[in-house]
């Protein structure tokens, strides 16, 4: 598998990750679980794109934490799906749907920025999502949730693209969370340790095995 086959996380005790991947990370919020996928969504150089979906923190939020954790956002490259409805004064990386139930929204930005990034010769891009519950609680029947899940990671399969998507199982029922799950390849688990969280890979070949640190 070579470097153009696959996703690398440099920070991480992860293997590559084919192309086309999409991974749901499981876990509570406060156990790392965002700071897990900002790791699993940075680009291991400056060719990858970023394509971020928050339904938690508003856009301009998102683009600090991401820049508070060590890496720097570069719009040429790098955009954000604001779905709150607090959002400050957006920033040009950052666009806004009217609120988390908007799927149809949601769906569009995320494919007319696709476009965008690819059009602008980025051809590997990382998509994150934090996070499902928030989308679920929002939406009228959960089936809607997995009918909107399953055509970004679709199109993330058919690009060769890498999906992140987040969601805590303890707030969610397990018919939904169940249902949701179907849309992805793999599972990324994420709980506290002892002394800082820690994460494992279940259904991708080739990972360690165990539980390891979050950086």
């Amino acid at each position: 598998m070579t470097a153009q086959d696959s996703y690398v996380f440099p920070e991480l005790a992860l293997e590559p990750v084919d192309t086309g991947t999409n991974l749901l990370l499981t876990g509570p919020p406060l156990v790392g679980t965002q700071r897990l996928l900002l790791s699993m969504v940075t680009g291991a150089d400056d060719s990858e794109g970023l394509l971020f979906i928050s339904a938690d923190e508003d856009g301009v939020s998102i683009i600090e934490d991401y820049e508070a954790a060590g890496h720097t956002f570069d719009p040429g490259r790098m955009c954000v799906i604001d779905c709150t409805d607090h959002s400050p004064e957006p920033t040009g990386a950052v666009r806004q749907v009217s609120g988390p139930s908007d799927l149809t929204g949601i769906g569009i930005e995320f494919s007319s920025l696709y476009e965008s990034l690819s059009a602008s010769g980025v051809d590997r891009v990382r998509v994150g999502l934090y996070s499902i519950p928030t989308l679920l609680a929002f939406a009228e029947d959960f089936r809607a949730v997995y009918r909107f899940l399953h055509t970004v990671t679709g199109r993330i399969r058919t690009a060769g693209g890498l999906g992140v998507f987040a969601i805590d199982p303890g707030a969610v029922d397990d018919e939904a969370f169940a249902t949701v799950a179907q849309a992805f390849d793999s599972r990324v688990i994420v709980r506290a340790g002892d002394d800082d969280p820690e994460f494992r890979v279940r259904g991708l070949p080739d990972q360690p095995d165990g539980w390891h640190p979050v950086p």
